[in-house]
């Protein structure tokens, strides 16, 4: 009597290929390793939560604290907000990427709940 197995056919390979190809898109374009994407980004003060979520900062008047970010070569090369930073401040924030296209930088190191600058690529 024959034994048949799944691997005979062609779907558990199309399975295979398809988590591959996403597995490796995720890795490429939104995992925390993934390389920014140079250009200017857009960025906002923020707070992240224990639950690490952000919550938009204000000033007394209600207005947000935002400011304006440039990346060359993947890293962060220029951030201003009110006046910009050097880049030896710069060099000291700890960079957080979500993906290609946003990140958030901090100079507290705590793990969780602490002040941010969230920055999303302008257009």
């Amino acid at each position: 009597m024959e034994e048949r197995t799944m691997w005979r056919t062609w779907k558990p390979y199309a399975v295979l290929a398809v988590l591959a190809i996403g597995g490796i898109w995720w890795w490429n374009a939104q995992s925390p390793f993934a390389t920014l994407q140079d250009g200017s980004y857009s960025c906002t003060g923020v707070y992240v939560n224990e639950d690490s979520k952000y919550e938009i900062l204000v000033d007394s008047a209600g207005q947000r604290y935002s400011g304006t970010a440039r990346v060359e070569g993947g890293e962060l090369v220029e951030l201003a907000g009110a006046t910009p930073l050097t880049t030896t401040q710069i060099s000291r924030l700890m960079l957080k990427s979500t993906g290609t296209t946003k990140f958030h930088v901090t100079d507290d190191p705590a793990t969780k709940m602490y002040n941010a600058i969230a920055c999303e690529l302008a257009g």
